[in-house]
């Protein structure tokens, strides 16, 4: 297949437009990845390649498991939405129609490699927590769940309800998927049409969630949560809900037991990537920013990401993960970054659009 002069001055044309559409994105990647090798150097990190080669292999690996469940909900839509007379048919063209789409696949290329330098920045950033401000927060917060919950520790109060060995169970197990939701929501968002307002603003309130909540508030707030309060020194004051997960997980159930010891066993580990810090909780963060996209997506995704937000913000407090005040910070953080960058980057698309003439869509 030839490609004509013409067909080839659109091309050109089609990806400047692209790449000025991810620009005010490339520039906060870019300042974040300034900021973590100056952390990285003035304190002298010095983190294995194999580490960070870890955290983008495990990034890549979940992407054939995005495409199945994406051609997985396209022939269910087919078959049970759309009822079409040949649903594989209908499948093949949505594959064709996507692979067909230049800017949408040259703009999902370059905001997946943006979004997989944000992961690596924050994980380099995130190990200097212990350095730049040691644990010190995590007895103000137990102070401050018990004042907001009538002097009470929220998880006894979760574990009357929910403590369960069935219970504790499921709320490990959607703990465990959480991981798979954030890429698969974050790679999805990445291959939306470039054009799309919504897209950007997902992709930059991504960024900023986990730049603002799981660097900067996790170091000046510096806490490591309920399962390592005794190993920090601090008393015995969470040992009931450590012996509760500890029983729970002797009964061979699905535990996050020791999953809490390997993170601890990294955190001393020497040149090792740390992977605890309690405030704000970023799993029910990035929750909550991913609930409020599905609801400008589809009604029905809303509402589904939203159970699955609370039920990771009640997980969260249940397995001794975090201080249900970790939980709401992270929820308010998400909503309050929403909207600042909604504020910002409407009136820059809309101008993007006009000028190349393509209205903004999904």
């Amino acid at each position: 297949m030839t490609v004509s002069a013409g067909d080839g001055v659109l091309m050109r044309a089609g990806s400047k437009r692209v790449l000025r559409q991810h620009s005010l994105l490339a520039g906060l990647v870019v300042a974040y990845g300034l900021i973590a090798t100056w952390l990285a150097q003035r304190y002298a990190l010095s983190i294995e390649h194999e580490k960070v080669t870890v955290l983008v292999m495990h990034f890549l690996t979940k992407v054939p498991q995005i495409i199945f469940f994406v051609l997985l909900w396209r022939l269910l839509h087919h078959t049970y939405v759309v009822r079409s007379e040949d649903r594989m048919a209908a499948l093949k063209n949505d594959v064709r129609s996507f692979l067909s789409d230049r800017d949408r696949l040259f703009g999902g290329a370059i905001a997946t490699l943006l979004m997989a330098l944000v992961l690596i920045f924050f994980a380099q950033i995130k190990s200097l927590i212990p350095t730049l401000m040691p644990f010190s927060w995590d007895e103000y917060f137990m102070e401050l769940d018990r004042l907001l919950h009538f002097n009470t520790d929220p998880y006894s109060l979760l574990h009357t309800v929910l403590g369960g060995h069935y219970s504790l169970s499921f709320f490990t197990g959607m703990y465990n998927v959480w991981l798979l939701v954030v890429y698969f929501a974050l790679f999805a968002s990445c291959f939306l049409r470039p054009d799309s307002a919504i897209r950007m603003q997902f992709l930059i309130s991504f960024l900023l969630v986990w730049a603002l909540g799981g660097n900067l508030l996790a170091i000046v707030f510096s806490s490591a949560g309920p399962p390592y309060y005794a190993l920090l020194g601090l008393g015995d004051t969470f040992e009931p809900l450590m012996d509760l997960l500890r029983a729970h997980a002797a009964t061979g159930a699905l535990s996050v037991v020791d999953t809490q010891i390997l993170l601890w066993d990294f955190y001393t580990a020497p040149n090792s990537i740390n992977a605890i810090s309690a405030f704000p909780s970023m799993h029910v963060a990035s929750s909550t920013l991913i609930a409020i996209f599905a609801f400008r997506l589809s009604r029905f995704a809303g509402y589904v990401m939203t159970a699955f937000a609370v039920v990771i913000m009640i997980g969260s407090v249940l397995l001794g993960w975090h201080y249900a005040v970790d939980g709401y910070v992270g929820a308010f953080l998400a909503v309050l970054v929403w909207k600042a960058v909604g504020l910002l980057i409407r009136p820059t698309m809309r101008r993007m659009d006009s000028s190349s003439h393509v209205p903004a869509r999904l």
